[in-house]
């Protein structure tokens, strides 16, 4: 299975877990994805991260899960790694209002540079500056 299938699985699974009323059962399968999801991917394998985020945003999931989203990887990318990636966030906020929308979800995280840029980039009331 090549990278991109397999973060297309984490995101399908992480959409299926966090999009569910039910209690999470810890031993099931979507969980243990979406748990690798969060956790794993975080850090040293930024980029997967990213592709990960981006795989979840494209399938144009549930608010619920975009907030899951947000308070989750996308937090931990920006604190881990925002430095890296704060000129892709600012891309893709710039041309895509539903990862605009995801980003209002972003609670402060990383140096006080890139919050200022994360805010500028999901702009006020959802339009990016």
């Amino acid at each position: 299975m090549d990278r991109w299938s397999s973060i297309g699985e984490w995101a399908d699974a992480y959409i299926r877990v966090y999009d569910q009323d039910a209690s999470l059962d810890e031993t099931h399968p979507d969980y243990l994805a979406a748990y690798e999801f969060m956790v794993e991917l975080v850090g040293p394998a930024a980029e997967e991260c990213w592709d990960g985020i981006l795989a979840v945003v494209e399938r144009r999931p549930s608010e619920k899960v975009l907030g899951m989203l947000a308070a989750g990887p996308v937090e931990d990318l920006i604190n881990h790694s925002g430095n890296e990636f704060i000129d892709r966030i600012e891309e893709r906020s710039r041309r895509d209002p539903f990862f605009r929308q995801m980003l209002h979800g972003v609670w402060e995280s990383g140096s006080r540079e890139v919050w200022a840029r994360v805010e500028a980039a999901r702009g006020v009331n959802g339009n990016a500056a």
